[in-house]
């Protein structure tokens, strides 16, 4: 069953790519990008529904969304709800950069002939604002014949087209309060620094020697006439107890 399903995915996404019939009368569905247009500073990151109002039958979707790149950054993609509130969906995400491109086809494991009815969300695309200047949210299909509409389609067995209009977005970036420079990169966090052995003094065992040791460096700290880098052991900047408790906890252990 589940390879039948699978099957019947494919077969209603493929049908995707058949060209709309030409000379079709003036769709009342609409496709459209919330909000069509917008207004946003530098770094600031906003999301845009894609819409469709009035669909009946609805049993997948493929539309593309164009933008600048030099404008805008890509953050992420969420199918909306509009056919997952019907019932499971499949995804295809053939996105690359400045082009979203998916297509989504409702299915059911059983073969059932379900669909969406009405308006909502079909997805969520969310943007951050990289530099300033303004870009369109170019809505549109890969159809060369229909490139004003996007791809809606109902039936399965036998995929029928659902004619739409298509309305793209439209934002304008401007500077925020601290100029149009984004703020710089924070500083990379420094490494950590590296463990140090309670074999202090390198002979391949923690033995009494290295206990000595620490006992003279014990209290000192950098700058004190006893500091000895390789006794702090816990790299707190200071001998004391700490390191004592390190050397005693490895206590006749060797070392190759």
């Amino acid at each position: 069953m589940f390879k039948k399903a699978s099957l019947l995915v494919l077969v209603c996404l493929l049908s995707f790519t058949v060209m709309f019939p030409l000379g079709a009368a003036m769709p009342e569905t609409i496709v459209s990008v919330d909000p069509q247009e917008g207004e946003v500073k530098v770094e600031q990151t906003f999301a845009v529904n894609i819409n469709v109002t009035d669909v009946s039958e609805l049993r997948g979707f493929d539309f593309c969304l164009s933008y600048d790149t030099s404008i805008l950054m890509l953050v992420k993609i969420e199918e909306g709800p509009f056919l997952k509130s019907v019932g499971p969906t499949f995804m295809i995400n053939l996105t690359t950069e400045g082009l979203v491109w998916l297509a989504v086809v409702l299915y059911h494991p059983e073969g059932l002939d379900i669909s969406a009815n009405g308006s909502g969300i079909l997805a969520a695309i969310t943007f951050k604002a990289i530099a300033v200047g303004e870009s369109l949210l170019d809505l549109h299909s890969k159809d060369p014949y229909r490139p004003d509409e996007v791809k809606l389609a109902k039936g399965c067995d036998e995929v029928t087209p659902i004619p739409n209009v298509a309305f793209d977005g439209y934002v304008e970036v401007s500077c925020n309060s601290d100029g149009c420079d984004p703020d710089p990169p924070p500083d990379p966090p420094p490494d950590p620094p590296a463990e140090k052995s309670p074999d202090i003094n390198g002979d391949g065992k923690v033995n009494i020697l290295d206990i000595a040791t620490v006992a003279t460096a014990y209290g000192s700290y950098p700058g004190h006439p006893s500091w000895d880098p390789r006794v702090d052991l816990d790299n707190d900047q200071e001998v004391d107890i700490k390191d004592v408790s390190i050397v005693a906890k490895s206590f006749g252990t060797s070392f190759d």
